[in-house]
């Protein structure tokens, strides 16, 4: 449990950092750091009990689906919450292992990691796609019934 909410306080502060190399404004790190965090507790949680690439799946798509209501909230594009949110779940110790077996002559294993890291890498974007294709009304901030002539 310790380690758990230890993984998760560091993604929330990786992925702050991260943003903050991505030049997002100041007052929007904080929501990045929280979209990586959530994204990074889903990915935790799902992996246990299914694939790696489910499990990336469901993570993108929570980012996407929150970076594009918190885009809304902050009146920023969805890219500026997105970005950094996806930076705990990139499989980048895989694609690493993938080009050291490649460089070194194993190429059946980097084969093999290769294409578990386009799987992995596809259902990301599948899931991020599936959340930007919903329609833009959706995340609009509603107007309030009692208002007239707005």
């Amino acid at each position: 449990m310790v380690e758990f909410i230890l993984q998760g306080f560091a993604a929330f502060i990786g992925t702050a950092a991260f943003s903050v190399l991505f030049k997002v404004p100041g007052r929007h790190c904080a929501v990045c750091g929280l979209v990586g965090w959530a994204g990074w507790i889903i990915y935790t949680v799902c992996l246990p009990f299914m694939s790696l690439a489910i499990a990336s799946f469901l993570a993108a798509a929570v980012i996407a689906l929150l970076s594009r209501i918190l885009a809304v909230v902050c009146k920023v594009p969805a890219n500026v919450i997105m970005i950094p949110g996806i930076f705990p779940i990139i499989p980048g110790i895989s694609i690493y292992n993938m080009i050291y077996d490649l460089f070194i002559g194993n190429t059946v294993q980097g084969l093999s990691g290769g294409f578990a890291v386009l799987k992995i890498i596809g259902a990301m974007v599948l899931g991020m796609v599936v959340v930007f294709s919903l329609p833009r009304s959706l995340f609009r901030k509603r107007r309030l019934a009692g208002k007239s002539g707005q």
